[in-house]
């Protein structure tokens, strides 16, 4: 499973490393692409459509993976996303802290024609779901008739592998050069391009309290 893991992310992120951006290493620690839309739209082993955002990649180095339609939500425990999943995989992660793409920095100061942004970190606390290659097929086949169904050639499908679930804070470092004001409209900006789902408070720091981040399994690699 872990040989196969590698060869989708490799697949999946070679669609966006030409772009010539670095990786970001809140992928390269969980494995995980930002979703939109968010939390409600999928569970570890949905089959859906989508594709991941170029525009978002080549103004921030964030892979973004945008759903166009869900076709089966896999079921969860009744009791919640962060209880235990059936024949689930998973580890906690508590308050990792992760260096974001310079990309961000970069756009927030182009947007206020000036140098005060030094750096977005994101800080991660939650728990990692993952299904076995095993559960995967069988949840292809309970959907769509067949864990790889002949004749199927949608574009752009994939199976959610990975699922990070928990808390999300981004944390924005500013330089001196900013004011009381500008430090405002700066993080207002950073939660208008993340979705403005957050929570914002007076230090610059963007809190998503119950949100999500998934590892897609592309079709080629059924």
């Amino acid at each position: 499973m872990r040989g196969a893991l590698r060869c989708a992310f490799a697949l999946g992120f070679s669609c966006v490393a030409s772009l010539g951006a670095q990786a970001d290493p809140i992928a390269d620690n969980l494995n995980v692409y930002r979703m939109s839309p968010p939390l409600a739209a999928y569970t570890p082993g949905t089959n859906a459509r989508g594709h991941f955002d170029k525009r978002t990649f080549q103004r921030t180095g964030e892979k973004l993976l945008k759903l166009n339609v869900v076709r089966c939500r896999a079921p969860f425990d009744k009791d919640g996303i962060e209880e235990n999943l059936d024949n689930a995989a998973f580890a906690v992660r508590d308050q990792k802290t992760f260096g974001l793409s310079a990309g961000w920095a970069t756009l927030l100061n182009a947007s206020f024609k000036g140098t005060y942004v030094e750096d977005v970190t994101l800080t991660f606390t939650g728990t990692i779901y993952e299904y076995t290659e095993d559960k995967l097929a069988a949840l292809r086949r309970r959907c769509l008739g067949s864990a790889n169904p002949k004749g199927d050639q949608g574009r752009f499908q994939f199976q959610i592998v990975r699922q990070a679930v928990g808390r999300f804070e981004y944390q924005i470092k500013y330089t001196q050069a900013a004011s009381a004001n500008l430090k405002v409209d700066i993080v207002n900006k950073l939660a208008a391009e993340l979705g403005g789902s957050g929570e914002i408070d007076r230090a610059g720091k963007i809190t998503i309290p119950r949100g999500a981040m998934a590892y897609p399994l592309w079709r080629e690699d059924w």
